[in-house]
Protein backbone atom coordinates (compact mmCIF):
# COMPACT_ATOMS: atom_id res chain seq x y z
CA UNK A 1 0.00 0.00 0.00
CA UNK A 2 3.19 2.41 -0.76
CA UNK A 3 2.16 5.95 -1.27
CA UNK A 4 -1.68 4.60 -1.15
CA UNK A 5 -3.81 7.68 -0.17
CA UNK A 6 -6.32 7.43 2.46
CA UNK A 7 -9.33 9.67 2.69
CA UNK A 8 -10.32 10.09 6.30
CA UNK A 9 -13.82 11.56 7.01
CA UNK A 10 -13.79 12.53 10.80
CA UNK A 11 -17.69 12.80 11.91
CA UNK A 12 -18.51 13.97 15.62
CA UNK A 13 -22.45 14.47 16.25
CA UNK A 14 -22.49 14.45 19.83
CA UNK A 15 -21.27 18.19 20.57
CA UNK A 16 -17.91 17.31 22.47
CA UNK A 17 -14.85 18.38 21.62
CA UNK A 18 -12.35 15.91 19.87
CA UNK A 19 -9.77 16.11 17.28
CA UNK A 20 -7.81 13.22 15.20
CA UNK A 21 -4.14 13.42 14.57
CA UNK A 22 -1.73 10.53 12.74
CA UNK A 23 1.77 10.65 14.12
CA UNK A 24 4.01 8.26 16.63
CA UNK A 25 2.16 7.27 20.02
CA UNK A 26 4.79 8.75 22.37
CA UNK A 27 3.84 12.88 20.95
CA UNK A 28 0.20 11.70 20.69
CA UNK A 29 0.08 10.34 24.09
CA UNK A 30 1.44 13.19 25.27
CA UNK A 31 -0.68 15.94 22.98
CA UNK A 32 2.35 17.13 21.12
CA UNK A 33 0.51 17.42 17.92
CA UNK A 34 2.50 20.45 16.46
CA UNK A 35 3.05 19.30 12.44
CA UNK A 36 1.11 16.64 12.70
CA UNK A 37 -1.57 16.01 9.92
CA UNK A 38 -5.29 15.41 10.91
CA UNK A 39 -8.43 17.48 12.35
CA UNK A 40 -6.96 19.92 14.62
CA UNK A 41 -11.05 20.39 16.63
CA UNK A 42 -14.08 19.66 15.87
CA UNK A 43 -17.33 20.21 17.86
CA UNK A 44 -19.81 19.19 15.71
CA UNK A 45 -20.21 17.86 11.97
CA UNK A 46 -18.04 16.20 9.50
CA UNK A 47 -14.18 17.42 8.41
CA UNK A 48 -12.00 15.68 5.44
CA UNK A 49 -8.26 15.60 4.97
CA UNK A 50 -5.95 13.10 3.11
CA UNK A 51 -3.57 11.30 3.92
CA UNK A 52 -0.62 9.62 1.75
CA UNK A 53 1.00 6.27 3.42
CA UNK A 54 4.40 5.21 2.86
CA UNK A 55 6.43 2.55 4.27
CA UNK A 56 7.95 4.85 6.99
CA UNK A 57 4.96 5.94 8.02
CA UNK A 58 2.43 2.79 7.92
CA UNK A 59 3.12 2.22 11.84
CA UNK A 60 1.73 5.09 12.93
CA UNK A 61 -0.89 5.47 15.22
CA UNK A 62 -4.49 7.72 15.30
CA UNK A 63 -5.85 9.20 18.00
CA UNK A 64 -7.84 12.28 19.93
CA UNK A 65 -5.31 14.14 21.97
CA UNK A 66 -8.12 16.14 23.79
CA UNK A 67 -6.94 15.73 26.97
CA UNK A 68 -8.03 12.51 29.06
CA UNK A 69 -9.27 11.17 25.69
CA UNK A 70 -6.03 9.29 24.17
CA UNK A 71 -6.57 5.90 26.40
CA UNK A 72 -9.78 5.26 25.45
CA UNK A 73 -9.52 6.39 21.55
CA UNK A 74 -6.44 5.52 19.49
CA UNK A 75 -5.32 2.83 17.26
CA UNK A 76 -2.82 1.33 14.83
CA UNK A 77 -3.63 0.86 11.21
CA UNK A 78 -3.38 -1.92 9.60
CA UNK A 79 -2.84 -2.23 6.15
CA UNK A 80 -3.14 -5.05 3.76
Amino acid sequence: MDGATITFRISNEAGLEHNFYIGPPDALAANQTSGLVGVPTNTEGVQEFQYTVTPETASLQFACTVPGHYPLMNGTFVLE
